[in-house]
């Protein structure tokens, strides 16, 4: 990843007051310049166009057309990696992750007046996401929000496992809630195995995860709590502010979740929640890489792939950002490599 370079910055809010604030809290980083502002969503296409920002921070509630539509629009036209900024409202998040649906790449809180404790600290990962999400390659998308199909599929044929599987691990990060909404709803909804997810995402939007992924799959999606049972039939969610680890405990299969950072660069780590899969279940489990930036979950990958399990990564044709299943494949911790489009049935096949 690149910084040494100026990231252009397309600012997208119908408040002339809003994107004054929003202005003065990027242009305090050198290495963000703010090339434009849209006042609405069709402002957003034709500045797009005209100006090729390297990044947009994108309003969701815009007239003429909101942040939705332009986000989709935008992946159809002008492929541009875009940043949702977005209040914590319910109907806000349920828009929000609609954009990251139909392309966007991260959703982010809305700072807050200046004078709020929490502002330097929310600005400063705002600045951070836009800067790494800058140095996206966006895939184009067609009018249903998917990625436009590519001829070339990499895939690793390995035998089956021998033991039945009985947990299924899944880490995501940038283009993970889109990936995810879309692996579950390629999974029967009565599946024999529990399923546990670490999504990279800010800690105050995964509540708001939990609920639009289960409504726009069908899933009973769960943020977990320590020491919860994972049960089959049920997505179980890393909360955002503590490390997931899965234990055996006379049997059964629970949560434990751990507070301290430790060595992980992330939190929650999807490295700690493989390395805990292949400890508690070794040979038994399925472990899934899909979309996302940085090495996060290669090393717990392999460990699990040590172990006996079964690793699948998504590949590089339908994933947004490559990063994570690419460093996974180059640790040799994947078994299979498949498109997301067939992640379900490959899953579904070692069951």
């Amino acid at each position: 990843m690149r910084h040494d370079r100026t990231v252009r910055v397309l600012v997208a809010d119908d408040s002339a007051t809003a994107r004054y604030h929003l202005t003065q809290a990027l242009l305090s980083t050198p290495q963000l310049r703010v090339i434009g502002e849209a006042r609405n969503g069709e402002e957003v296409l034709q500045l797009a166009a005209q100006l090729q920002p390297d990044v947009i921070s994108m309003d969701i509630h815009m007239p003429r057309m909101d942040g939705l539509e332009a986000t989709r629009r935008l992946m159809m036209q002008h492929p541009t990696p875009v940043v949702v900024v977005s209040a914590l409202l319910e109907h806000d998040l349920d828009l929000a992750f609609q954009a990251l649906q139909a392309g966007a790449l991260a959703v982010v809180e809305k700072l807050p007046n200046t004078q709020h404790p929490t502002f330097a600290a929310k600005q400063q990962q705002l600045v951070k996401t836009l800067i790494a999400m800058s140095d996206v390659k966006v895939i184009r998308r067609g009018r249903t929000g998917q990625i436009a199909p590519n001829s070339v599929v990499e895939s690793v044929n390995a035998p089956y496992p021998r033991i039945v599987p009985e947990i299924l691990a899944i880490g995501a990060s940038a283009g993970g809630p889109s990936a995810l909404n879309t692996l579950l709803n390629g999974l029967p909804l009565d599946l024999r195995i529990p399923i546990v997810v670490v999504q990279h995402l800010p800690h105050e939007f995964v509540a708001g995860f939990a609920h639009w992924l289960g409504k726009s799959s069908g899933w009973r999606v769960q943020v977990v709590t320590d020491g919860a049972d994972l049960v089959p039939g049920v997505v179980h969610l890393s909360p955002g502010t503590a490390h997931l680890r899965v234990t055996r405990t006379l049997g059964k299969l629970s949560a434990r979740l751990i507070a301290e950072r430790g060595d992980y660069r992330y939190q929650p780590a999807i490295d700690m929640l493989f390395e805990s899969v292949a400890q508690s279940s070794g040979a038994a489990s399925i472990g899934l890489i899909l979309t996302g930036m940085g090495e996060d979950g290669a090393n717990g990958l392999l460990a699990m792939r040590q172990a006996g399990g079964r690793t699948l990564a998504q590949d590089q044709t339908s994933a947004v950002v490559f990063g994570m299943p690419g460093a996974a494949i180059e640790r040799g911790a994947v078994d299979e490599i498949l498109p997301l489009s067939q992640l379900p049935a490959a899953i579904l096949k070692y069951l």
